[in-house]
């Protein structure tokens, strides 16, 4: 049996290079490993897309949060006395203040509002309240594979992505299975704003997953100097590292040059769109195919240096 829970994050500098497939699919591999039980994670909070993968078990109970931790205005119009000091005296920088013409009082903006309070402040009659609103939900079900999944989804106009993530990790240490658990596997959004910054703060190792193209490169160095500042161990995966293209030979140079781990890496392989068509991980869909094989060494290699200290 594992003998200390690890936290893995797995991110990456751009969407679309198989940061979700990936985590679905290690995480589809510990429901037949007798020394893991684990809990997956979706942190893209403003796209999340794990549960299409992972859906929930028909027969369990799914269970939704609402958060409220984004702040937005509100005008009582009992107080207001048209004086329009609000619109001619720009209070609002964000330009979440329009004018009704036709009750001659201030509408605010939902979308445009950041909860500043400037208006609250500025407004000589005090018309103007921040609240908090509802800024998304936090589900939590048991997957039809039999692993809880716990996500978040942000409700649009929220600005508040990284207090939901953080939210959502620490709903999940408060779980009955929490405490059984030997991983939390967490499925980071892409970029490195901040809810990736939210993501990857504690955890005990991150996945960076990148693909052989200018693009991928770029965005991937940019998240490793993200990662490196929180000075946390990490690997990094290259799907699709067998692609045909003139800018692979820069690629492999900057992998070698940096010495930075590589994890495994992953082949072109028609059979993951195949398995997201059925809504399946690779792994479950066509176990023997080039990318699930693949994909079984990323996660040995993953629980031999989490648990082994052996490097790759």
């Amino acid at each position: 049996m594992i003998e200390k829970r690890k936290i893995v994050g797995i991110v990456s500098g751009k969407g679309g290079v198989g940061k979700t497939s990936l985590t679905a699919s290690i995480a589809n591999l510990t429901k037949n490993d007798i020394d893991i039980r684990s809990i997956v994670l979706d942190c893209d909070v403003d796209a999340p897309n794990l549960a299409l993968i992972l859906p929930a078990n028909s027969t369990d109970h799914i269970e939704t949060i609402e958060t409220f931790t984004t702040l937005k205005a509100t005008f009582d119009k009992e107080k207001c006395t048209h004086c329009k000091e609000c619109i001619d005296g720009h209070f609002c920088e964000f330009h979440a203040l329009k004018w009704n013409n036709s009750y001659e009082i201030p509408e605010v903006d939902y979308l445009l509002c950041e909860g500043c309070g400037a208006c609250k402040v500025l407004c000589p009659e005090h018309a103007f309240v921040i609240n908090k609103v509802k800024s998304g939900e936090i589900i939590h079900y048991k997957s039809n594979i039999g692993i809880p999944v716990v996500y978040g989804k942000t409700r649009i106009g929220s600005t508040t992505s990284g207090k939901l993530v953080s939210d959502v990790k620490e709903f999940t240490t408060e779980i009955e299975s929490f405490e059984d658990s030997d991983l939390i596997l967490i499925d980071g959004p892409p970029g490195i704003g901040c809810p990736v910054i939210a993501t990857i703060s504690g955890l005990d190792y991150i996945i960076a997953v990148t693909e052989p193209t200018p693009s991928g490169l770029h965005d991937l160095i940019r998240v490793i100097e993200v990662v490196e500042q929180f000075k946390i161990p990490f690997g990094i995966v290259i799907n699709k590292y067998d692609l045909k293209s003139p800018f692979q030979d820069q690629f492999q140079s900057f992998i070698e040059e940096t010495g930075y781990e590589v994890l495994g890496r992953i082949p072109y392989d028609l059979a993951i769109p195949e398995a997201m068509s059925y809504a399946k991980t690779v792994v479950e869909h066509a176990p023997q195919s080039k990318a699930s094989l693949a994909i079984k060494e990323i996660y040995k290699n993953l629980k031999d240096l989490l648990w082994n200290n052996i490097a790759y």
